[in-house]
């Protein structure tokens, strides 16, 4: 017993060793934070406190009240206090600049590593280097406009499917949550366009993918809000770790199994390669890569899992809520129409070009304007490896920069009276009025998204169908269903319309 308690004791002082480089960096933290203009922090808990428990629904408002508050009083960063982590939010575009142009403080921050054994590695996650600059730019050729313009039929073909899919409902007269419709849709249209092979989700609606990457993406922002789950043994004990296992097992599973498919599609001879990279879709762009040992297996399932939840997880947010915004605004949605009869003619089963999406401004406007009142990604976070000077304010090194598109485009000294829906903000005089990083839905630069073009067309062929086939109409009042602060944007009550056909 006597050689117990010693070797107890000596085992407890050095598990709190361990916690003094955690112990110093918040101390330091702290003693930043506290000149740093933000809501009033708890000694502990900082702000937690106010968003403990709060549905990812209701987060947004409280954020948006907060940053509301510091711009009144004149400061331009908000700071807050996580535990003993800082996290500091520019207020408007020209704070987002500091961190956005740094070209050396482009590292992800704390919150991204729930999403390391899904997507590390990939473009999304990976930290600054060479690593990073080599992957995105054997990447680019793949968004080439050249490219882009090709995708054009697969845009136009899945569309037409998700017309006369919604089609059953304007029949009947039913009330259907399109935000669905328009998801499966989109992972149609990224698996065909991107990696050559036909999934036809929106047919099978179960699909296990679609389910899993939902699953996944709620248990992240559960961890990042409920500091308690980051502890190995509560998360164990809760059953979120099994869930996530689950999920993370699904997603892998069926990327590689897309790989593997057209790998053995390019072996066999069934399909044939592209010569030219800028033709090449993003997955046979990566199997070229790997043959020239430039990428291995394991670069290509994080860069094609990277690719598919990104570009249809954000397209599918921004569509939905441009059509649940075109819904409240019957009259902006019938200028829209008028544009796109224009445009594209009376027939609405007239496929779209390129050459006539150009022609769009109104809608390119009314795009804006949605993604302005809710942004597809409702913040993104870079993590400090030296302190950083914003607005004569330091922040420290260890430290999160919270970008927040949810309180950046409700700036009401940028974008007066906020909440309304108005696409004449984004004329041009009224664009000249503002700093350019006051209204970023894509993130800016040298880590700004690399496939919003494909995105943005996307997006304009689907509603192009949509609005040209039905009129939309909302079942419900507009703040019915909220944005969730979660990785993107989703309702939380779905996009519930009622669609009647324009002929």
């Amino acid at each position: 017993m006597p050689v117990f308690i010693p070797v107890v004791l000596g085992l407890v002082l050095i598990y709190i060793a361990t916690w003094i480089p955690t112990f110093r960096k918040w101390k330091r933290h702290w003693v930043y934070g506290n000149k740093i203009p933000g809501p009033p922090a708890h000694p502990i808990l900082g702000n937690l406190g106010p968003i403990l428990g709060v549905g990812t629904e209701d987060l947004s408002e409280i954020f948006i009240k907060w940053a509301d508050e510091q711009r009144e009083k004149g400061a331009s960063i908000m700071r807050l206090m996580l535990l003993g982590n800082i996290y500091v939010w520019p207020l408007n575009g020209k704070a987002v600049a500091k961190i956005v142009d740094s070209t050396t403080e482009i590292n992800k921050g704390d919150d991204y590593g729930f999403f390391d054994p899904w997507l590390g590695g990939g473009l999304l996650l990976e930290g600054f280097g060479n690593r990073w600059k080599s992957h995105r730019k054997m990447l680019t050729p793949a968004f080439h406009f050249a490219k882009l313009g090709g995708y054009l039929e697969v845009f136009n073909q899945e569309a037409k499917i998700l017309v006369d899919l919604l089609s059953d409902f304007s029949h009947s007269g039913e009330t259907v949550d399109i935000f669905p419709y328009v998801k499966r849709c989109a992972l149609d249209i990224i698996c065909e366009t991107a990696m050559g092979i036909q999934m036809g989700s929106q047919i099978n609606h179960d699909h296990k993918y679609v389910q899993a990457v939902e699953g996944f993406n709620k248990i992240a922002v559960l961890v990042s809000f409920n500091p308690h789950l980051k502890n190995p043994f509560i998360y164990w004990l809760t059953g979120y770790k099994k869930q996530c296992d689950e999920y993370l097992h699904t997603l892998k599973t069926f990327t590689n199994k897309v790989i593997q498919e057209r790998r053995a599609a390019f072996e066999s001879g069934e399909v044939e390669k592209e010569t030219s990279k800028r033709m090449m879709n993003f997955l046979d762009l990566m199997l070229t890569m790997e043959e020239s040992n430039e990428l291995t297996s394991e670069d290509i399932r994080q860069e094609v899992d990277t690719f598919m939840f990104a570009g249809h997880d954000t397209t599918t947010s921004s569509t939905s809520w441009a059509c649940w915004n075109l819904a409240h605004h019957p009259k902006i949605q019938e200028k829209v129409y008028e544009e796109m009869v224009e445009v594209y003619g009376e027939d609405p089963s007239t496929d779209v070009t390129i050459e006539d999406l150009g022609k769009l401004n109104y809608l390119d406007r009314v795009l804006k304007e949605s993604k302005r009142l809710v942004p597809p990604v409702p913040a993104f976070q870079r993590k400090l490896t030296n302190d950083l000077e914003i607005d004569g304010h330091i922040v420290p090194a260890g430290g999160n920069i919270t970008i927040a598109p949810l309180v950046l485009h409700k700036n009401q000294l940028v974008f007066p009276d906020p909440t309304k829906f108005d696409p004449d903000r984004f004329l041009p005089d009224e664009v000249s009025k503002r700093h350019s990083y006051d209204f970023i839905p894509f993130s800016a630069g040298p880590r700004n998204c690399i496939g919003q073009k494909f995105a943005l067309l996307n997006e304009k062929v689907m509603l192009s169908h949509i609005i040209r086939n039905f009129r939309i109409e909302p079942a419900n009042d507009f703040k019915a269903t909220k944005p969730c602060v979660e990785v993107v944007a989703k309702p939380s009550m779905g996009i519930p319309v009622r669609l009647i056909r324009r002929n």
